[in-house]
């Protein structure tokens, strides 16, 4: 079997990509990997259907845009990695962030005590998250925690 490695590989793009419509840029890239089909992560690697596309082009898209805000925004790979997460993957808006330290639309970055909040089944939690993220971010964050 492959390396849990591999696996987070073939997993990047979803979260980087994650919400994002397909042809849409941020600062001129085109990220190019909204077409593409991950299959889950509960199959074996080998059991696991074909992507519709290469995966190793879309890892490295990935990893062309990422050290493309490394080297825009003059730092590391963990803080790269870390604005992605706080961003709900899009790359656009953690471009925004990675210049200006806030989201291009105004709310806070996720956190993780948000991101535990999230995980609780309870309506008032919820409706405290919506009021501090808008429903739209919500919705976002919930499908980016699953991808």
């Amino acid at each position: 079997s492959e390396s849990d490695t591999s696996d987070a590989l073939e997993e990047l793009p979803t979260q980087v990509g994650g919400g994002k419509p397909p042809g849409e840029t941020a600062s001129g890239l085109e990220t190019g990997m909204e077409d593409c089909a991950f299959p889950g992560t509960q199959l074996q690697r080998e059991d696991r259907p074909r992507s519709t596309c290469s995966s190793s082009s879309v890892v490295g898209e990935v990893v062309k845009t990422m050290r493309h805000f490394m080297e825009r925004f003059n730092v590391d790979l963990f803080t790269v990695t870390q604005a992605f997460l706080k961003n709900t993957g899009e790359v656009e808006t953690t471009s925004y962030f990675l210049q200006t330290g806030q989201r291009l639309d105004g709310y806070p970055v996720w956190s993780r005590e948000d991101d535990l909040e999230l995980q609780k089944d309870d309506e008032h939690v919820r409706s405290k998250l919506i009021a501090k993220f808008g429903a739209e971010n919500v919705a976002k964050r919930v499908a980016f925690r699953k991808s």
